[in-house]
């Protein structure tokens, strides 16, 4: 090959690198522009779908020149590819408002002592403010604890651990909680069972719960005492951070609980609610089962 055809050669496919960068450098300020709610989901969808036309327009105009068509077709497929990954956001753009009702621990081994801390989730859809929300649900007589406005970096987390569901490239919260659950315990445990089955489980937090209630089942744990506990845990053990703490902590003080054990991963955020909240539940951070295993006995031990 001649040097002439190898610059040629170099030109042409810088020029598609060129292409392509530009077409994502535009999808990523459109992105950034709406994860910063500088414009909602429907101008973001519309202004791929905007340019998608555009380019099929170009397209057309410019079909028999062969050199302007595949760069044209380039930045078409990237559009398209984007356009079908991030349409799925519609179903979440109207989603304006969460509340967090209040829902009572549960002890899934009766006599453990060990309360589970779940909180109920309810979007609302085109409410205009926090304060009609608040409205309609004292109407209602909710007793709720906290009302969000659901921002559109929340909008697309959940678009993006749905579709990431839906081709099988993530698992629920709930099925890898259940894994981690049976991993760590060796064996599946009835009660266990019944409560992951239960369709209003969302989320991780009870596994540390579950696995105390189980090691107290089978009579490896003693405890006498009422202990709220939340966190995650992986398959060696590990508790790993929970989300919704502030309505946690709220439920387990309003429930009269007088301990809460978190993962330390929440440590320094708990301690800042703490500080607003002025409560006077005993709030215990551990990093594994095992200390949290250790803290039950020693609260045990202090307050026979």
């Amino acid at each position: 090959m001649r040097s002439g055809e190898i610059i040629f050669s170099l030109k042409r496919n810088l020029s598609y690198l060129i292409i392509g960068f530009l077409t994502i450098l535009f999808y990523f300020v459109f992105l950034l522009l709406y994860l910063q709610d500088v414009i909602d989901g429907i101008v973001f969808i519309g202004g791929l779908f905007v340019s998608l036309i555009i380019l099929v327009i170009a397209l057309i105009v410019y079909r028999k020149k062969r050199a302007y068509k595949r760069k044209i077709l380039l930045a078409l497929c990237i559009i398209s590819l984007l356009l079908c990954y991030e349409l799925p956001l519609l179903g979440y753009e109207s989603t304006s408002h969460a509340a967090y009702i209040y829902k009572e621990p549960l002890q899934v081994a009766e006599g453990s002592g060990i309360y589970l801390l779940g909180v109920t989730k309810v979007d609302f859809k085109f409410m205009e403010s926090k304060n009609a929300v608040t409205k309609l649900l004292n109407e209602q007589h909710v007793d709720f604890l906290n009302i969000i406005e659901v921002t559109n970096q929340i909008r697309y987390g959940s678009k993006n651990r749905q579709l990431l569901q839906w081709i099988h490239l993530q698992k629920s919260e709930v099925e890898q909680m259940r894994e981690n659950v049976k991993h760590y315990l060796g064996q599946e445990n009835e009660n266990i069972n019944e409560f992951l089955n239960n369709d209003q489980n969302e989320g991780s937090s009870a596994g540390l719960g579950l696995v105390l209630s189980e090691l107290i089942m089978r009579g490896d744990l003693q405890n006498d005492l009422s202990i709220a506990v939340t966190g995650g845990i992986s398959a060696k053990g590990d508790v790993v951070s929970v989300g919704i703490l502030k309505e946690k902590i709220q439920i387990a003080e309003r429930y009269a609980l007088s301990f809460m054990i978190i993962p330390s991963e929440n440590a320094e955020e708990v301690a800042e609610i703490q500080k607003e909240l002025s409560l006077n539940i005993q709030i215990f951070d551990v990093a594994h089962i095992d200390e949290a295993v250790q803290l039950i006995n020693e609260l045990n031990d202090k307050n026979k």
